[in-house]
Order: C-alpha cells, then sequence, then structure tokens
C-alpha cells in the first residue's frame, strides 16, 4: 500500500494547495450580509413566483440565432514546474504568458438544449487552441432558467428543488419607473462544487431575471460570471452581455483568464403552446441529435482588419488591452526548427510525459507519452499498472476510417505484461459498420478438467487457492469480427476466434498429483465462431459528418452472445457451446443523481470436450478504468481463480451516485472538489461460488476517481480493496 499511499497523498497535497488560494478567490467576489428572519422571508415569497415561471421562460424560446463578440485575456500569474502537466488540466500554453484574442461567432440554440457555434473571424497577438476557444463558449451554453446548467453538472438556483439546496435572503429593492427590481442573495446550504452562490436581480409583477452574478467551480477553475439579460422586446429572457473571470490553482500554479461576450440577435422563434387534445397521439422527440452543441472553426478567417473590429466591438480596447495586443507571439510552421529556444530538461520532460498528437487532413496519430504518469493505476489485487497506447487514424473517401490501437500494459504485482494490436476498418459509418482484428493476450487460466478436481477440493474446508498457486495456462488469441446496426439502436455482429493457451509449470509447495500433472503438459487450440445481437429502443444519436455515434437512452440496452466451439480446425479441440446475456441501464434521477444496474448470466452447453470457462461480461480486468467505463460493472476483491472455476454465474451490480452522501459530514472544505460520489453492491452466484457479495464506496472528480470495496463469501467478510485511476488524459 506505500505506493499507493505516495500517489493518494500527493492528490491531497494538490487539492490541499488549490483549496486555499481558491477558497479567497470566492470570498473577494461576494462581500456577504447578515441576513434576517424577515429578509429571508421576503425572499422565499419572491423566489416562489421565480420558480414558478422559471419551467416557463426556460422552454419559452424554440430557437435563436445570434452574432457573439468575444474578446479573451488570459494571463500566467505563478507558475512552476508541474506547469507542464497544466495543459491536462485546463486550456495554457506555457510559453505565453499573456495573451489576447478576439473571436465573431455565428452561434445558434435549439430547444431544449443545443447549442452550435460557428466561428466567422478571430484575430489576436496570437491565435487560441480549439481548447482555448471551447472554454469560453462552454460558458455561453447558459440557459439560466433551467434546474441544471453545463451537462447537468451545476444545480441552478431557480429550479423547482431549488430550495433543498439554497437559502435566499432579500439584499436591496430598487424602484424602476412604476416597477421594482429585487436584489436576491442565493447561498449554497451544502458545499459542493455542485452549486453557486451569488444575486438574482428580479423584475417585480413579471417575475423574470435581469440580471445575475453567480460563483462557483467547474472544473479546474473558480469563476465569477456576470450576465444582463436583453431589454428589447422579445429578447427579455436572452443573455445580451456576459463577463467572465476563470481562474485556475493547480499544484501551485496561478492563471486567470478573462473573458467579454455580447450578443446581436438576428432571429428569435419563441415556442408555440399546444393545447393538449384528448386520445391525440403521442409525440416522441427526435432521436437525430447531430447539432447537439457544436464548434466549426473552418474556414475562420484570421483578420487583422481594424475597422471590422472596431465595428464588432461593443466597447473599445482599454489601454492594458492595446499593449497586451503589440506582444506579439510567432507561430512555427509545422517541421520548422526552433531557433529562438534551446532544447532543455523541461522541454524534454514535457514530450516524454505528455501526451503526443499528430494532426493532418486525413491522419490522426495519439501517443500516450513513455513516462506519462497519468496512465497509471492501482488496485488492491493487482497492485500499481502501466499502460502505453497508440492510436493512428487514417480517414479516406466516404469518411471511412481504418484506425491501428496497439496497447501494451504491465502488471507489477504480478510481474505480467499484457499487449493488444487492435485494427478497424469502419467500412459502412453511417450504419456503424466495422470491421475488427484484434490480436491479444488474456489472464492465465485452467481448464475444465481440473474445475472439476477443484470444485471436489472445495468440499475440504481447508482448501485454497493460493496453495496450489494455479497459474496453469497462457492464453493468446486473435479475433476477427464484424458488426452493423439492421436498424436504429439494434446491430447484430459475427466473429471467429482463435485461442492458443499453453501450459504453465506451477511451483507449488503441495503435490497437484499425476492425474493434474499430466493436464499441464498440453497446449490447447480452440476455434470459436460466435454471433451476438445488441438492442437498445429509442437510441439517441448524432451524425459526425457520415459517421453515426450513440448518444445515450431512456431505454435498457440488451445484449445476447452465443458462441460454439468446432474441432479439428487448425488443431482445435474444442466442442462446446457458450450462452450469455446481459442488460444494462443508467437511469438519470435527476439533480445530478444518478443510478445504475447491470445483470448479466452465462452458462456452457454440449461441453463434448475440454474447454476454458473465460465469459465475456464476468471477466476480470487487470487495468482500472475510467468510472465511465463501468467501473461498477465488475468485481474487484473477488479472486481470479474463481472467474474460472464455473461453467456458469449469474451476476448483478448496481451503483447509485450524487454529489452528497458522506463528503458533507467527513470533511465540508473538501467536499468542494468532490465533483461525484458513489455507493456500489455487487452479487455474484456460480456453483463453486454460491453467494459473494461485493459493497463500496468511491468518489472523485476531473482528475481521479479513487473507491474502496470490500468482499463477503456467504456473508461473511473475506477482503477488501481499493481502486484508483486518473480521469483526465
Amino acid at each position: 500500500m506505500n505506493k499507493i499511499n505516495c500517489i493518494i497523498l500527493f492528490l491531497l497535497i494538490a487539492i490541499s494547495s488549490a483549496a486555499k488560494t481558491s477558497a479567497s478567490y470566492e470570498d473577494i467576489s461576494l462581500v456577504f450580509t447578515q441576513p434576517t428572519e424577515e429578509s429571508r422571508s421576503q425572499a422565499d415569497s419572491i423566489m416562489r413566483y421565480v420558480m414558478e415561471n422559471a419551467s416557463l421562460y426556460a422552454d419559452a424560446i424554440s430557437r435563436y440565432k445570434a452574432d457573439v463578440y468575444i474578446k479573451g485575456e488570459t494571463e500566467i500569474i505563478k507558475s512552476n514546474r508541474l506547469i507542464l502537466f497544466a495543459h491536462h488540466l485546463f486550456p495554457v500554453d506555457r510559453h505565453k504568458k499573456n495573451i489576447i484574442f478576439e473571436i465573431m461567432s455565428e452561434s445558434e440554440y435549439d430547444a431544449p438544449n443545443i447549442y452550435k457555434h460557428n466561428l466567422k473571424a478571430i484575430h489576436g497577438n496570437t491565435i487560441p487552441n480549439e481548447k482555448k476557444q471551447q472554454e469560453i463558449l462552454s460558458f455561453l451554453n447558459f440557459n439560466i432558467y433551467s434546474p441544471t446548467v453545463y451537462d447537468e453538472s451545476i444545480l441552478t438556483p431557480v429550479g423547482e428543488k431549488a430550495t433543498r439546496f439554497y437559502t435566499f435572503n432579500l439584499e436591496a429593492i430598487e424602484e424602476v419607473g412604476e416597477s421594482r427590481i429585487f436584489k436576491i442573495r442565493f447561498l449554497p446550504k451544502q458545499v459542493s462544487q455542485r452549486l453557486l452562490s451569488g444575486d438574482l436581480y428580479i423584475k417585480e409583477d413579471e417575475w423574470r431575471i435581469e440580471k445575475i452574478h453567480v460563483v462557483g467551480r467547474v472544473d479546474f477553475a473558480a469563476f465569477d460570471m456576470h450576465m444582463e439579460l436583453g431589454h428589447a422586446y422579445g429578447q427579455l429572457i436572452l443573455p445580451n452581455k456576459v463577463d467572465l473571470h476563470l481562474c485556475y490553482n493547480v499544484l501551485g500554479n496561478r492563471v486567470e483568464s478573462t473573458y467579454h461576450s455580447s450578443f446581436h440577435y438576428k432571429e428569435v422563434e419563441w415556442t408555440e403552446k399546444k393545447e393538449k387534445v384528448k386520445g391525440a397521439k403521442r409525440e416522441w422527440k427526435p432521436l437525430d441529435l447531430t447539432h447537439y452543441y457544436s464548434l466549426s472553426t473552418d474556414p475562420v478567417l484570421h483578420t487583422q482588419d481594424t475597422a471590422f473590429w472596431n465595428r464588432t466591438r461593443d466597447i473599445p480596447l482599454t489601454e492594458k488591452e492595446k499593449r497586451i495586443y503589440e506582444i506579439h507571439y510567432p507561430t512555427r510552421k509545422k517541421g520548422e526548427k526552433d531557433t529562438t529556444e534551446t532544447i532543455d530538461y523541461l522541454k524534454l520532460t514535457e514530450q516524454l510525459t505528455s501526451n503526443i498528437n499528430y494532426t493532418s487532413p486525413s491522419t490522426r496519430i495519439r501517443y500516450s507519452g513513455i513516462l506519462n504518469p497519468l496512465q497509471l493505476g492501482y488496485s488492491s489485487r493487482n497492485g500499481i499498472t502501466y499502460k502505453q497506447r497508440l492510436r493512428i487514424t487514417k480517414t479516406f473517401k466516404n469518411e471511412k476510417q481504418l484506425t491501428i490501437k496497439p496497447e501494451i500494459g504491465f502488471v507489477f504485482k504480478r510481474k505480467e505484461i499484457f499487449y493488444k494490436l487492435q485494427t478497424e476498418w469502419n467500412y459502412k459509418p453511417e450504419k456503424k459498420g466495422t470491421v475488427q482484428l484484434l490480436l491479444a493476450n488474456d489472464n492465465q487460466t485452467y481448464s475444465s478438467r481440473m474445475m472439476q478436481d477443484i470444485n471436489a477440493h472445495l468440499q475440504d474446508s481447508s482448501f485454497n487457492f493460493d496453495a496450489l498457486n494455479l497459474k496453469y495456462y497462457k492464453h493468446h488469441y486473435v479475433d476477427l469480427h464484424n458488426c452493423i446496426e439492421i436498424s436504429n439502436g439494434l446491430q447484430f455482429g459475427s466473429s471467429v476466434a482463435f485461442h492458443r493457451r499453453s501450459p504453465v509449470k506451477p511451483q507449488t509447495q503441495v503435490d497437484p498429483g499425476e492425474e493434474i500433472e499430466d493436464l499441464i503438459t498440453e497446449t490447447f487450440y480452440d476455434f470459436t465462431p460466435a454471433i451476438y445481437f445488441t438492442y437498445t429502443p429509442r437510441q439517441f444519436y448524432r451524425m459526425n459528418g457520415k459517421r453515426k455515434e450513440y448518444v445515450y437512452s431512456y431505454y435498457p440496452t440488451i445484449s445476447i452472445e452465443i458462441a460454439q466451439g468446432i474441432p479439428n480446425i487448425l488443431q482445435s479441440s474444442g466442442n462446446y457451446g457458450r450462452v450469455e446475456g446481459d442488460i444494462h441501464q443508467s437511469l438519470n434521477l435527476g439533480l445530478t443523481q444518478r443510478f445504475n444496474y447491470h445483470l448479466s448470466g452465462g452458462f456452457y452447453t454440449r461441453k463434448k470436450s475440454l474447454y476454458f470457462a473465460e465469459f465475456r461480461y464476468f471477466a476480470r480486468r487487470n487495468f482500472p478504468e475510467s468510472w465511465d467505463e463501468r467501473i461498477g460493472g465488475v468485481f474487484h476483491t473477488l479472486k481470479r481463480e474463481w472467474f474460472n472455476a464455473s461453467d456458469k454465474y449469474v451476476q448483478a451490480h448496481l451503483m447509485y451516485e450524487s454529489p452528497f452522501i458522506l463528503m458533507q459530514l467527513l470533511n465540508k472544505n473538501a467536499s468542494r472538489y468532490v465533483l461525484s460520489e458513489r455507493c456500489y453492491l455487487g452479487q455474484l452466484w456460480t456453483p463453486a461460488l454460491p453467494c459473494y457479495t461485493e459493497v463500496g464506496y468511491g468518489l472523485g472528480n476531473q482528475v481521479f476517481n479513487i473507491a474502496l470495496f470490500a468482499g463477503f463469501n456467504k456473508g461473511k467478510y473475506d477482503n477488501i480493496g481499493l481502486r484508483f485511476t486518473f480521469e483526465i488524459e
């Protein structure tokens, strides 16, 4: 545990450092006054009207098109050598201390939450990369009347259930003509990155928001945003001007960005309210989400036309901004050597420890970096793991793609190397038609004969796997499969796999017996064709050019796979069948809460020969995966021998996610840096292991996720395990 403790200590120090600096930033942004019972009561009454109207205002606009002017400035206030890793966390160029740029974007909105930004012109002392452009554009996707914003990561103070999370106080009343504007201060009841603080300015009688000032955290930044809404007829609930201040405090580095944006609306369409007709046919929401928040940057006019920008700006440049414009950062052409800067250790370190990307019009290459610490992972069963990944993508006519993805990883505790060479040909992108060739190795395993012998030994309460040190067969295989969409959400696949299992002589302190000794001297081959179906009802999708990408569904995904071993092909001896089924779903419970379930089962049929019990959905994973890749859909404390000890299984995994579970009780300050907490429950049945239960608790943010699991065999404590993974690339 010493190695993982070092990793955790490093992360806690970084978070603690960020907490000290960002807390002071938030304290400066809002000066709090002591509320009274009367001011709270008045504020609650006003907010009831606001919340009643918020749902109407949130959907009042069906579509708009606007020209958006954006001016951005970024300054590196404080830096150290760890800024080499900062670009993993937020958009920053360590070589450019102070940059300024201006953007003209044609932006479109379609209800309920579809944003499209098409950049028309850009100018500055340096041209910001796409991540820098998306930084400000993502903040503009702020529907002030929506209960959640930024992909449901933040709860707003105007949602139907906002009183659960916020307190309100009437700070001031301003007379404007014959009406009044109420200034309402809102504060979170709990310390969380999911919640905001700030001021609402409410128009009396109409109970709409005139402007808003919010302070909060998103990703790795503390932000302070002022938004004014329109005053022209038909634009009263649309943003007019937005001023944003971002402050990053990460690993002792401080970077501040300031943005100003203004909107000029060209088209605004209001939602037509339709009366419900009894017996009318239900209207389904379109499944095609192609235009859900996209950023178009080609072609972009890099113009230095002074007259153009003078016409575009709603406020002139300040003297400070003019001086920053005079700082010119030259852009080198691809392949051109840097003659102004010598190669130093910092530059070499950056190349070795960061992702390496190369992009041309038709080819993309991405490499994880030979010494990249973000490729580290940890689990109690495997210890520290390290992985290297390379991805080469070549795009052809009609957006057909060839992708080559070699991977290699090392499990330190078991001193094992795992490799995978995967080649994919996306021959029909609009129907997700893909042919894949996979060459890889897998966990060491043992055969069904040995399984029967082991199950017989299980009658002896003193038996344990560790005594026999079961490392029987190395497993290498090649798999060729094809998958294509039959209709939206329904996919059919077929595959042919060839397995080679070579014996590994065990070093045991216990004599396994002559019969088992004979089993481990022969190499086995399996030739196994398979077919499978995967179906998700009402699957939402988007088209990326001609490529179809699945997004989400409100219904479960169901999969069925049938495999059959065929003997006497390429020395194969396997003659058996395997059937597996899987169903899983992620249920959004609202207000950043989520419930996932994952059920699967499988069995072997027609076992006419020796076979190896290796299932697709009940398998051991060697490298910690992101939470978004089913970290809650596998067992983490179960010994690897049990995965191959039975010819049938049934498993269930449940996961509940919320930002408010335990951290609010344990450490309120630390909870502001926890994006989400998760509770896990897993249950397994096999003939060899009739009742195995696993419970777990995890927490994490955009940098890392960590989870603790405990296993119970027939209700009795068995073991405990820890799992850790980085979330950033």
